[in-house]
């Protein structure tokens, strides 16, 4: 009777194993952050790993459009799109991911949205303390006589230089802003390729 008991045990854990499929771990999406020139950048919560790793990304149409991975981490990966239009929210799926070591490999989704041009700020941080404003493009960029004009919300403008410059970045010295919101314009600039040169202008916040 005993045997017979255990034999059943033994069965019904055989037939349960089988039946109820290792679930996929899809690791959790941190941040998502479009670098411009169609690279898009997808950061994730916790360490991943990739099993014949694949990106697809479509229109809000629903057509696909080319992509592929640049760079695959382990906590964050990195595609290039082709085609891409301004102002336009895109929708990407990876497959082929787990979260940590266990489970099956399934699918993760996303979304990041397009500027309304390459030629713009990405993004704009002062830093008090050294006076200086950096400054990140989305596209890359050339210069031709470079000029810059930073302006609070009065109006008023404040002395300042272009201390270094790269082809997708400046930083750019300028001391004793107060707390309150700015505006920087760029002259000058270009996107690379581009035939004629023109003017760029963000907004940035000092705490």
């Amino acid at each position: 009777m005993k045997k017979r008991f255990a034999a059943m045990i033994l069965a019904f854990a055989i037939l349960l194993s089988i039946s109820v499929p290792v679930m996929a771990a899809s690791p959790e999406i941190r941040k998502v952050k479009y670098e411009g020139r169609g690279y898009v950048d997808v950061a994730f919560s916790t360490k991943v790993q990739y099993k014949n790793a694949s990106v697809t990304v479509t229109d809000p149409e629903g057509n696909e459009l080319p992509v592929r991975f640049t760079e695959k981490d382990d906590d964050d990966v990195t595609f290039r799109v082709d085609g891409l239009k301004p102002s336009t929210k895109y929708t990407f799926t990876i497959s082929g991911i787990r979260r940590g070591r266990s489970g099956a490999y399934g699918t993760v989704t996303g979304t990041f949205k397009t500027p309304r041009s390459e030629l713009s700020v990405r993004k704009a941080k002062y830093d008090s303390k050294d006076g200086e404003l950096d400054l990140d493009f989305y596209g890359l960029v050339q210069y031709k006589n470079p000029k810059v004009v930073i302006k609070d919300a009065e109006g008023r403008t404040y002395s300042c230089r272009i201390s270094e410059r790269d082809r997708d970045g400046m930083e750019i010295a300028v001391k004793g802003l107060a707390s309150g919101k700015y505006t920087v314009k760029i002259s000058g600039i270009r996107l690379r390729g581009d035939t004629a040169y023109t003017s760029i202008t963000a907004s940035f916040r000092v705490k």
